[in-house]
């Protein structure tokens, strides 16, 4: 060992260390839904493994029930919309953005409103007396419609929102007990393609043209713990958007493997999220008096 310095032997002992750390064992809970792909090819591809994680995927039957999983320790990371994070963030929880999942981009739609084939939405005025149903009453997709509303002087009051699971929304669309829908791929393009309906209106873009409408979240108290394990989730997510964008043929084998199906649009990918992804969520909840709390948007996405 002569002529090896103290500083290179305690470096090397690090390394090795670090080499045979035990992975981080943690559990990702995530819907049924295309948006987290990423997360999907990371585990199926060993990305996560590769970064010292030991990823266990979890399907939840609606998000709403991700911030409540979080502070159980039920999931370590979980993913989320952004409207439903500012909801339990402003509902007094501490919870941070680590990752954006899926951006919807002007042009590109993969969530709609889809009509009656015999109601023709020309405005948003044309909502007003209708009966729309919707995945979850306060959902996101819920507030950027009454936005859309606001926007143009319609009145959602009159509307009656109905909530209903996502998979019985077509079927209440074809028997008419509602007039319209808010809609997910793949079930927006199987009502187009049946015939049971039609594109009402690409509202969500019409508020805004590029959003970021799905991310992953964790408890602050995680966080302040597991900077090395954040670090290393969000540098698996990079592997596997990078496979995702190589156009591998197996990715759609992945995704149906995993949830079941394949979209027929996919959402755009993109694991950055920031405080500007953010706004747009607060400004609609503003106009919509939906929150108390002034957020510090900056302490919310964990740098």
């Amino acid at each position: 060992m002569r002529g090896i310095s103290a500083a290179a032997i305690a470096g090397l002992s690090i390394f090795l260390s670090a080499a045979h750390a035990e992975p981080a064992k943690i559990v990702i809970g995530h819907p049924v839904a295309s948006d987290f792909l990423a997360t999907y090819v990371a585990k199926e591809k060993g990305y996560f493994a590769q970064r010292n994680i030991d990823a266990t995927l979890m399907k939840v039957p609606v998000i709403t029930v991700v911030p409540q999983a979080l502070l159980s320790n039920s999931l370590q990371i979980g993913a989320t919309t952004l409207g439903t994070a500012l909801q339990a963030i402003d509902a007094g929880l501490d919870l941070k953005l680590v990752a954006g999942a899926g951006r919807m981009v002007k042009g590109e739609p993969f969530i709609s409103l889809m009509a009656r084939k015999d109601l023709t939405i020309s405005t948003p005025r044309d909502l007003e007396g209708k009966k729309v149903g919707v995945p979850g009453l306060g959902s996101f997709m819920e507030q950027f419609l009454r936005e859309w509303m606001l926007g143009a002087g319609a009145d959602a009051k009159k509307t009656v929102f109905v909530e209903a699971p996502l998979p019985q929304l077509p079927d209440m669309l074809k028997a008419g007990t509602v007039d319209a829908v808010l809609i997910v791929e793949p079930m927006r393009s199987m009502i187009v393609n049946t015939g049971v309906g039609k594109v009402g209106a690409e509202y969500i873009n019409e508020v805004a043209p590029n959003v970021l409408v799905s991310a992953y979240m964790v408890t602050g108290a995680w966080a302040a713990k597991n900077a090395d394990t954040i670090a290393n989730f969000r540098a698996a997510l990079d592997d596997a958007l990078a496979y995702i964008k190589s156009g591998a043929p197996d990715l759609r084998d992945i995704e149906k493997k995993t949830i079941g199906f394949n979209s027929p649009r996919l959402a755009t990918f993109d694991n950055r999220v920031t405080a500007d992804d953010l706004a747009i969520f607060v400004k609609i909840g503003k106009d919509l008096n939906l929150y108390r709390t002034t957020f510090d948007l900056s302490a919310i996405v964990l740098k």
